[in-house]
């Protein structure tokens, strides 16, 4: 056998030892490029179904405005809309599950063809509008209510505009005011001491920026009488298709009023029927919302609904697992809001 220098030796097992090395950080970069490949495969296959369902108006293309229909695919877009990611009012609120119109997660993940995806939907104001009741003082015959009113975008304080309605029992009144860039506002409204009972303030908030973007916030409270109960308690209220319905939970249950606002309007509703409005068709970039007086049994209560049917929370609960976000910026109504479509991971 020949003899080889330890030189030689050393060279050689230099030699085998970068081989080896290259191999593997040569396999180890494939590996990362798979994963990357895979990763990007995957946020472009989950890309292109959320973009779907922002853009498509599913099928039947009017299956939102009928509150028994389930689609045969699913699309959240308007029918018959111009305006690039204009969202159809009727589909998103038959996402609410406080809807007697609302489309079951089963009925929707078929829909959408979503066998192997978890979905989740949620859809909110660019603003947010925070009422709360900051103090009050009777005097003689009236009692005066102030509130404080914060506006925020995303984290950030913001200036807007404010549009405030006081309603009571037989009693309606309007109040102008700003919120500062210090994102907090307040206004005050004068309520006749009679009669007593349920009220709420209504406060929409227009960005200073742009005219479109527009929320609401309200507040309970009860005007010399007893604690107010969680709005929903008397009545299950539906709107869809500009048609809201009011279905009374306990029997012997009357509604004596019904209005509608918006940032620059209001109205009372007309009935239709019995428990049955029609809401009108308000041209304003604004959501509405709509209070209903009533009584069951000798309590009086006093709720309400937005229309679109917002804010919106529909589908998966992604708390503490992996998800996808896809966020888009949409209109409905003429107003802008947020749209962020949620996936689980697409399963092997």
């Amino acid at each position: 056998m020949p003899s080889v220098s330890i030189d030689t030796f050393f060279a050689c097992a230099l030699t085998v030892s970068v081989a080896l090395l290259a191999t593997a950080f040569f396999a180890g970069t494939m590996q990362t490029r798979i994963n990357n490949l895979k990763d990007t495969n995957e946020n472009q296959y989950l890309s292109a179904i959320a973009e779907h369902i922002a853009t498509s108006r599913g099928s039947p293309a009017g299956w939102g405005s009928t509150g028994s229909l389930v689609p045969a695919t699913f699309g959240l877009a308007k029918g018959d809309s111009s305006i690039p990611y204009e969202l159809d009012i009727d589909k998103i609120g038959r996402l609410n599950n406080e809807s007697e119109y609302f489309l079951s997660y089963p009925d929707v993940s078929k829909a959408a063809r979503l066998n192997n995806l978890a979905l989740g939907i949620s859809i909110s104001p660019l603003i947010s509008t925070d009422v709360e009741l900051y103090s009050n003082v009777t005097v003689g015959d009236e009692t005066e209510y102030t509130f404080k009113v914060s506006v925020n975008e995303g984290s950030v304080q913001a200036s807007a505009s404010l549009r405030c309605y006081a309603v009571a029992r037989n009693f309606v009144t309007s109040v102008s005011g700003e919120v500062s860039s210090s994102g907090v506002g307040y206004v005050t409204v004068e309520i006749p001491n009679s009669p007593n009972g349920p009220a709420v303030l209504i406060a929409f908030a227009r960005a200073s920026f742009d005219d479109r973007i527009t929320s609401f916030g309200v507040c309970s409270f009860a005007h010399l009488s007893e604690e107010t109960t969680p709005n929903n308690s008397y009545l299950s209220l539906s709107p869809l298709n500009y048609e809201l319905n009011a279905s009374p939970r306990f029997p012997e249950t009357t509604i004596e009023y019904a209005y509608v606002f918006s940032y620059s309007y209001q109205s009372n509703l007309r009935s239709t029927s019995e428990n049955n409005y029609s809401i009108p068709t308000i041209v304003d970039k604004s959501p509405m919302v709509m209070v209903l007086y009533g009584a069951t049994g000798g309590t009086y209560f006093l709720e309400w609904v937005s229309y679109p049917h917002l804010p919106l929370q529909f589908g998966a609960d992604f708390a503490g697992s992996e998800e996808n976000v896809f966020t888009y910026t949409v209109t409905i109504k003429e107003t802008l809001y947020k749209l962020i479509i949620r996936f689980g991971d697409v399963a092997n």
